[in-house]
């Protein structure tokens, strides 16, 4: 029983590693005095705040961003895609981590 157990547990880990999903926004150059001139700081796409080049910041949302020379890349901070039978996998807010409910009750978690 503690085998079936510990391999279950090895399996979720697996699967809350498989990846996350992110995406990159190159940054645009401006023209000011007929001249291109690139940003010196990222917009977080979620709020509009502004983070100098070289930070990196995690968002409500629960993405991590960071803001390089060449653009903005944010990150999800939980893993892939998660398929645990009977069972809904939800991203909680507050922790940035799965959850997983039942499908026939939704009340009730599965662990």
């Amino acid at each position: 029983m503690k085998i079936l157990l510990s391999l279950i547990a090895f399996s979720f880990t697996l699967a809350l590693c498989q990846g996350r999903y992110c995406k990159y926004s190159p940054h645009k150059a401006e023209i000011k005095d007929g001249k291109p001139v690139l940003p010196t700081e990222c917009t977080d796409p979620y709020d509009g705040s502004k983070h100098p080049l070289g930070s990196k910041w995690n968002t409500a949302q629960c993405m991590e961003c960071t803001c390089s020379e060449r653009g903005m890349e944010c990150c999800t901070r939980y893993g892939g895609t998660v398929n645990v039978p009977g069972c809904k996998a939800v991203v909680n807010p507050n922790t940035c981590k799965y959850e997983f409910y039942k499908l026939d009750d939704p009340s009730k978690p599965c662990f």
